[in-house]
């Protein structure tokens, strides 16, 4: 086989898989200690009862991972997620696995998650150490002491599965294929990965089970199995034969286990429903099976260049509409209308295109919450909210570090242990929940926590303390303000340095990528009722709309509108002088008047100009340039060294006329140093 034509398929349907197990595991333990402490033998049940589902979500999985390695080669891949299935499969027998199982099982996920990056740089059969070893003598263990159980499986699911759990494991789905009324018991034969022509040892299974009373069919059926070559077969090599309820099926099992090549026998019941109403509603009014959609993978940098190439039609778009006011001739006007209105349209579909869930960029959260909380001794219940809400995937890349960040930050900081919460008179558990929500052409995305919360007064001392800001300037913050000191660089609450926190660096990077973003961070806290961070974050930054801003030079600026609260004139009546700055009156209040061209270096304004306000942490800021020349819709590039250094400058974009534009963050401009 040409290893070589499927590794990025293998890597892209591993992470899938591998991610689909870590969230599977971090649930049923979630759901598992609710188990253990629920207060009547009933509720203990209905927990347990609900474990089913998510094991059978992990086995399928690892049992995917198995087949994909082994057909790929790596033999040392395909061993441990073997084990990891046989240790998930205990769970869906209804096996109560102890800490040390979800340990090992989530430990197995990050050795195979290891092994797909180093096949990702090259290697052939990367080993996974001696964990496969442990992972079968506790599987030997559970065994030898586990108590044999009858599982009742769910009814089929009314809704498509997704493609994780699909792309590698049709062998299993044809499972759900049930008879319109009765219970069905199924004999599964899983044949060793390395047992030789393996679809002739199956079909003799089916032949000595097919011939007992109460036999109905198998997957693969007869006549799958006596294909010459059946792939799906040959990567999972599992049989299932299955029988009409009351069977002999104890005589069956022998059966199975006596043949050659059989590496394991399982029972499983499933109860079979039939609800017509609910097919003839999946089916739709007319009858007739709705179409699936049908999806492909697409390379990143492939969406990357399809944006640069919408934003070079963009611009001629502009270009030809400007050329058409020029010349004043109605049919160019039309031609110039339908443009736009393709344009516009090829730009909605392309941006749709880029449009990623939430769910991709939250998927490792569960864990990370998880590990640091068993690692500091805290209990933490973590939740998710609104995560089929979707971004520009660019937006996903650039915010993964930041919100892994806030998460950690939200239990090593928010949470001040087990025993001091239950002293102030609140349950040991801390809750956290992201949540996202859409408003309008943005997306909020807020962490909340029932944490200790912030104290304005302390953050001031803190910083005070450190010498980030002076007292006089401390003691003029609002409370509001006060928070925002946590995004100073070098500011941390902590009182020693641990692996996680006290070192100062992680809140300013946060505040710094969501501005690149063109997002904004809002704080919300109070001692000992929580905090909420609230990031502000806009649906896509390929191409975004601008004020085109002129400040007395050649050289082109612009603005996004989305970072700007109002625009307005400035004039002598309007202006105000004190303590050495300069003061706009807007309505009532005197916001800072700050002169935009010399902040960038370039010479200031001699007239009134216009005042452009923003918003920060201590209220609203003008900044004032000559006029705002126009705007436009362009798309924005990022830009290299050493000018991506420079704090105010967010990218670069090429305007309508043809100019190089430098696109500026205004907060930066009105706030920084």
């Amino acid at each position: 086989m040409d290893r070589d034509k499927y590794r990025r398929l293998f890597i892209d349907e591993a992470k899938e898989g591998l991610a689909l197990i870590t969230n599977e595991l971090v649930a049923v333990e979630k759901a598992q200690a609710a188990a253990d402490v629920a207060s009547t033998h009933d509720d203990a049940a209905a927990v347990a009862d609900s474990l089913k589902p998510r094991f059978d979500a992990v086995f399928r999985s690892a049992h995917s991972l198995k087949g994909m390695g082994a057909t790929m080669g790596y033999s040392h891949f395909a061993s441990l997620a073997h084990h990891l299935e046989d240790l998930a499969d205990l769970g869906r027998q209804g096996q109560t696995l102890p800490a040390e199982a979800y340990d090992l099982l989530l430990q197995g996920v990050d050795i195979l998650d290891s092994c797909v990056t180093r096949v990702d740089e090259g290697d052939d059969n990367p080993d996974t150490g001696d964990l496969t070893l442990r992972v079968a003598a506790l599987v030997g263990k559970l065994k030898a002491g586990a108590t044999p159980a009858v599982i009742v499986a769910p009814p089929p699911p009314t809704t498509a599965p997704s493609a994780a759990s699909t792309s590698a494991s049709s062998p299993t789905t044809a499972l759900l294929a049930l008879p319109p009324t009765g219970d069905v018991v199924a004999v599964r034969v899983q044949l060793a990965m390395d047992a030789s022509a393996p679809q002739v040892r199956a079909f003799v299974v089916y032949k000595a089970l097919s011939s007992m009373a109460g036999f109905i069919d198998s997957v693969p059926s007869a006549d799958g199995l006596r294909q010459k070559d059946n792939p799906e077969f040959q990567k999972a090599r599992l049989l299932e034969v299955r029988f009409a309820a009351g069977s002999a099926i104890d005589e069956a099992v022998d059966k199975a286990k006596a043949a050659q090549g059989v590496a394991n026998v399982s029972v499983v019941t499933i109860a079979a429903k039939h609800d017509a109403a609910a097919d003839h509603h999946k089916a739709g009014a007319d009858g007739r099976e709705p179409t699936a959609e049908r999806t492909i993978r697409v390379r990143t940098a492939l969406l990357d260049d399809l944006i640069d190439s919408v934003g070079e039609v963009l611009l001629t778009r502009a270009r030809l509409r400007a050329l058409s006011q020029r010349l004043d001739l109605p049919e160019l006007s039309d031609l110039v209308d339908e443009v736009d209105r393709l344009t516009r349209e090829l730009h909605s579909r392309v941006v749709a295109a880029r449009m990623t869930p939430l769910s991709l960029l939250a998927e490792r959260l569960p864990r990370a919450v998880r590990d640091l909380a068993r690692q500091q001794g805290k209990s933490v219940d973590f939740s998710m909210v609104g995560m089929d809400i979707e971004l520009d995937r660019a937006i996903l890349d650039e915010l993964q570090a930041p919100l892994v960040h806030m998460v950690r930050n939200a239990v090593d900081h928010g949470h001040d242990g087990d025993a001091n919460r239950l002293a102030r008179g609140v349950p040991s558990t801390m809750k956290l929940v992201l949540r996202a929500t859409r408003d309008r052409d943005r997306v909020l995305l807020a962490l909340e926590d029932d944490g200790r919360g912030m104290d304005p007064a302390a953050l001031r001392a803190k910083a005070v303390s450190k010498g980030l800001i002076d007292k006089a300037r401390a003691d003029g913050l609002s409370d509001d303000a006060s928070l925002e000191l946590i995004c100073l660089p070098g500011f941390s609450t902590a009182d020693s340095v641990s692996e996680t926190s006290g070192r100062g660096v992680g809140m300013d990077v946060v505040k710094a990528s969501l501005e690149k973003l063109g997002g904004a961070l809002r704080l919300k806290a109070a001692p000992g009722k929580g905090t909420t961070m609230t990031l502000q974050l806009p649906l896509t930054v390929a191409i975004i709309q601008v004020l085109v801003i002129d400040v007395g030079s050649e050289s082109a600026f612009v603005l996004p509108v989305a970072r700007v609260e109002a625009a307005l004139a400035v004039d002598d009546d309007t202006v105000s002088h004190a303590s050495g700055r300069d003061f706009l009156r807007v309505g009532t209040e005197l916001v800072p008047l700050v002169d935009l061209p010399a902040r960038l270096g370039l010479p200031p304004l001699s007239t009134p100009g216009t005042a452009i306000l923003v918003r920060g942490p201590d209220g609203l800021v003008a900044l004032r340039v000559k006029s705002i020349a126009a705007q436009e819709e362009v798309v924005a590039k990022p830009l290299g060294p050493p000018l991506s250094s420079v704090p105010f400058v967010a990218g670069a974009a090429i305007l309508a006329d043809g100019r190089a534009a430098f696109i500026l963050e205004p907060q930066r401009l009105a706030f920084g140093p």
